[in-house]
């Protein structure tokens, strides 16, 4: 990229660097150091890959984020993926290495990130470097030989009914009521939170007696029909219809730590994050005896196995709940 900078003077070229907001930073200097001026220049996405300029991970990372396809949640994550980057240590996306990508992976281990947040982090990184390979800015192959992080599959937190119960009970401020409201109606629902922070009032429907939800799912981009029970219903209309959107937008970090908040408040010792309420729909549909084809449909699952995961956590719930029954030779001869 050309920048251009007329001044009256001669001045000499003291610093050049990017801010964390993306901007350009050229610092001129006089001879005799009487003067000093700083001239910014914001350069956007469509600059970068039309010029073909270097630019470091950090800069392309926020600049892809502002994209007008990329949703606000979905944008917080890459700008939280950036600022991993920065505490790692930035790097021009021409001189990053494969030894640099499988470093950060280990370095956010090390910052004490669970296994799906270190993968989900470098799903970011992974798909600027994507996109800067489709505009000659990176080669691919570099990313092709990094061992991925593994995705831990097991550990799905739920909560039981009375814990869910015991949630709905406890007091929030005011200003934190929303993410309250829009967790119990995941825990009623099964969505998730980037779908209920797209929901819109003409998503709710009217089917008789009851109403039902016809939702773009993100995810698997699939319009779903999903029927509210009463206690969803009952959510709906203690917000009451203000504005277009069902839910005020927040972000998802600020949102997992009220969540694990409250939970603590209510004396729920579990790692709970907003996606546990998805995760709780579906264990309690399984243990109220729903069918699991039907879980199926009202999770929005595209597999079967995916569903099946958590009938089995269903089936070691009852039988981890069944080794709990005493003795019959401690109550004595009948």
């Amino acid at each position: 990229m050309k920048v251009r900078i007329e001044t009256d003077f001669v001045f000499k070229v003291s610093s050049i660097q990017y801010t964390d907001s993306g901007e350009l930073c050229i610092r001129l200097a006089s001879p005799d150091k009487s003067d000093n001026t700083t001239y910014r220049y914001n350069a956007n996405l469509d600059d970068i890959v039309e010029e073909r300029q270097s630019v470091s991970l950090h800069e392309y990372l926020l600049k892809f984020a502002e994209r007008p396809d990329i949703k606000p949640g979905t944008r917080s994550s890459y700008e939280l993926a950036a600022r991993h980057v920065v505490k790692y240590g930035d790097c021009m996306l021409d001189k990053i290495t494969t030894e640099y990508l499988q470093n950060f992976i280990e370095f956010l281990r090390q910052n004490g990130l669970k296994s799906n947040t270190v993968r989900l982090n470098f799903q970011k990184v992974a798909c600027v470097l994507n996109d800067a390979y489709t505009h000659e800015l990176f080669d691919i192959r570099i990313l092709k030989r990094v061992k991925y992080p593994k995705r831990d599959r097991d550990k799905r937190t739920f909560l039981t009914e009375s814990e869910v119960k015991r949630f709905a009970n406890i007091a929030v401020p005011e200003n934190q009521n929303n993410v309250k409201q829009m967790f119990l109606f995941s825990c009623l629902t099964g969505i998730r939170f980037g779908d209920l922070q797209n929901l819109r009032w003409k998503d709710v429907k009217n089917s008789g007696r009851h109403l039902r939800l016809e939702f773009h799912q993100g995810k698997t981009d699939t319009y779903e029909t999903l029927p509210l029970c009463d206690a969803a219903e009952k959510i709906l209309r203690s917000i009451g219809r203000k504005g277009k959107s069902v839910f005020k937008n927040v972000s998802n970090p600020w949102a997992n730590n009220l969540v694990r908040r409250w939970c603590k408040n209510a004396g729920i010792k579990k790692p709970v994050n907003f996606h546990s309420g998805r995760h709780t729909f579906c264990v309690l549909l399984l243990t109220k005896g729903v069918p699991i084809y039907t879980v199926q449909r009202l999770m929005c699952h595209s597999d079967i196995g995916t569903t099946k995961i958590y009938a089995d956590i269903v089936g070691r719930t009852k039988s981890k709940a069944v080794s709990k029954l005493p003795d019959i030779n401690s109550f004595g001869a009948a």
